[in-house]
């Protein structure tokens, strides 16, 4: 039996090592390969602290090439990146029998049914400690800064997760516009892979071009809030 903590690069993940550490657990990183740059540096800040086994897996396509592969746009709606580059391969590290340990807070406790009755079929067992501790995002906070790890530079940008260089292809407009504000390289480089499956887009509501023309414009929007707050940790099933 291994415990495995499934690491997504923000701090919820981080804290949950940090609770697990004593009991040795395998500190599981997948990455995705469109990742900020600081995201490493905080993941190997965080091993190095702890002194625990890190695996890092991949695919080795980042979500613009798989979609190319795929012959498919992923969004919000269809997000196979998620299930193909993330949550496949984690189903096919772990084993029956193992423990695996996910950054999901009482906020979400919802989803933590879901991810239960992907796993436990397959035999392997999950747990949340932030639920079960009642850790909230304070917690958290209070946490990751007793162990002196900067964090991640994205949420010092204003993001909300610090997944995809903040490029998520599953966020929403008020997402979008704050990366092309802040980092609009990633911006151009997600909506350029975007015009490559016109007309299909990210949002539901406009396209990334659309939405940088209103912005620089000053053209104000009133879109529905479907931000996604959520650490990507790859929960999906195939079937999904």
């Amino acid at each position: 039996m291994r415990k495995i903590v499934a690491l997504s690069g923000g701090e919820s993940s981080a804290t949950v090592a940090v609770i697990m550490h004593e009991e040795d657990p395998i500190l599981y990183f997948n990455d995705t390969k469109w990742e900020h740059p600081d995201l490493y540096r905080y993941i190997y800040q965080l091993v190095d602290y702890l002194g625990l086994e890190l695996m890092e897996d991949y695919d080795g396509r980042n979500p613009g090439e798989l979609a190319h592969d795929e012959h498919m746009l992923p969004n919000n709606r269809a997000p196979f990146c998620s299930r193909i580059l993330k949550a496949e391969r984690l189903q096919k590290y772990a084993t029956p029998g193992d423990i695996i340990y996910f950054g999901i807070g009482p906020h979400e406790a919802h989803r933590a049914g879901r991810i239960r009755a992907i796993y436990s079929p397959m035999g392997i067992d999950t747990r949340f400690p932030l639920i079960e501790q009642d850790i909230n995002q304070d917690g958290v906070n209070k946490i990751m800064r007793e162990t002196g790890i900067r964090r991640p530079a994205l949420y010092d940008l204003g993001f909300e997760h610090n997944n995809c260089n903040g490029g998520c292809v599953r966020q929403g407009a008020k997402q979008w516009r704050h990366l092309l504000r802040v980092l609009p390289e990633v911006y151009k480089a997600r909506e350029d892979l975007e015009a490559e499956f016109s007309p299909y887009t990210f949002m539901k509501d406009i396209s990334l071009k659309r939405l940088r023309e209103m912005e620089e414009k000053n053209i104000d929007f009133d879109f529905e809030d479907n931000l996604w707050n959520g650490e990507c940790i790859g929960i999906c099933n195939n079937m999904i």
